[in-house]
C-alpha cells in the first residue's frame, strides 16, 4: 500500500506501485486540474508539485522541499510519504499571487496547459535556489 499527502487528504492507495501519479489524481481522485497532455513528460499539462521532508540540522529541524515534477511520468511508488500539490491544492481564499500574476500578464492563451505554468511557477517561488536570467 501506497500512502502519500495529496493537498491536504490523506490518500492511501493498492493500485500497482507502477501507475503513474496522473491516473490517481484524475481518475481516483477526480481532481481534473491536472491536465493529461502528451504522456511523454514533455508539455507539462500534468504537473504537480512533490514536496519531500529534508534534514535541515538539529538545531533547526527539518523543512519540506518542493519541485516540480509531471505527474505522467511519476510511478505511484516514487510518491510514498511525500506531499503532493496539485493546481487544486495552490488554492486560496482568492488567487495565489502566481495566480495573479497570470492573470495581470494576460499569461494564458488556450488556457489547457496554465494549470502545469502555474505549478511550475509556484515551485520556482518555493525554491531556495537563487534566479537568473
Amino acid at each position: 500500500m501506497v500512502s502519500f499527502i495529496l493537498n491536504d487528504t490523506l490518500v492511501e492507495s493498492a493500485e500497482p506501485e507502477g501507475t503513474v501519479l496522473l491516473d490517481i489524481i484524475r481518475y481516483k481522485q477526480h481532481l481534473p486540474g491536472t491536465k493529461i497532455g502528451c504522456r511523454e513528460g514533455d508539455c507539462g499539462a500534468c504537473t504537480v508539485l512533490v514536496g519531500e521532508l529534508k534534514p535541515l540540522d538539529s538545531a533547526r529541524g527539518d523543512r519540506v522541499e518542493y519541485r516540480s515534477m509531471t505527474s505522467c511520468l511519476l510511478a505511484l511508488a516514487n510518491v510514498h510519504g511525500k506531499h503532493i500539490v496539485t493546481v487544486e491544492g495552490l488554492n486560496m481564499e482568492k488567487l495565489s499571487p502566481v495566480q495573479q500574476a497570470m492573470v495581470d500578464e494576460s499569461g494564458t492563451q488556450c488556457g489547457f496547459c496554465t494549470p502545469g505554468f502555474v505549478v511550475s511557477l509556484s515551485a520556482c517561488c518555493l525554491s531556495r535556489e537563487r534566479v537568473t536570467g
